[in-house]
């Protein structure tokens, strides 16, 4: 037991952010195990949600938070829609290129 008058404030602040930082890891995990069992965008969400606060508050690092969210994804299947958004992108980079080209110059 902390001997110190500060001391025995941190230990009693320490145990107040306990009970706070077991609910939020608690969310996230229960929000990651509900979308590996039945993988939706809502479920998928509600992860990255749970796991942008638990990073946030300092629970989690923030780079394993991005990493679990990055495995996260790969679980949620592919639909053709994705597919066709990937083609228009193309076409789009190759206007913006030719927009960017300098105008002639003139003849003096």
């Amino acid at each position: 037991m902390p001997i110190i008058k500060s001391a025995k404030k941190k230990l009693r602040a320490d145990l107040r952010k306990k009970v706070v930082n077991i609910k939020v890891k608690d969310k996230f995990k229960a929000a990651i195990k509900a979308y590996r069992a039945k993988p939706s965008n809502d479920n998928l969400a509600n992860a990255y949600s749970a796991l942008d606060t638990a990073a946030k508050k300092g629970i989690i690092p923030k780079k394993r938070a991005d990493r679990s969210k990055s495995r996260l994804s790969g679980l949620l299947p592919k639909t053709k829609s994705s597919k066709t958004n990937l083609g228009s992108g193309n076409a789009s980079t190759k206007t913006n290129k030719l927009s960017r080209e300098r105008p002639s110059q003139k003849v003096r």
